[in-house]
């Protein structure tokens, strides 16, 4: 039988593998946001894949976003 906390999760780990990694002084691949460069690392959020969830990837780059940033014409600088 397949665990589904296990299917929504990057690596296929549940929350209490997560958080045994972080327990042993390891890192999970995922971090608090702590507001400036650094984070604390944390358990990956509950089912991060499930796109139902909402979770996206920031992209600031995203050419769809801003189409006048990604001109080759007419570059930004």
């Amino acid at each position: 039988m397949t665990d589904p906390e296990r299917f929504w999760h990057p690596y296929g780990r549940t929350r209490d593998e997560d958080l045994q990694i972080l327990a042993d002084s390891g890192q999970t691949g995922w971090w608090h946001d702590t507001g400036n460069d650094t984070g604390i690392p944390a358990p990956w959020p509950k089912e991060f894949l499930n796109p139902k969830t909402g979770w996206t990837a920031e992209n600031h780059d995203n050419p769809r976003k801003n189409q006048s940033d990604n001109d080759p014409e007419n570059p930004p600088f």
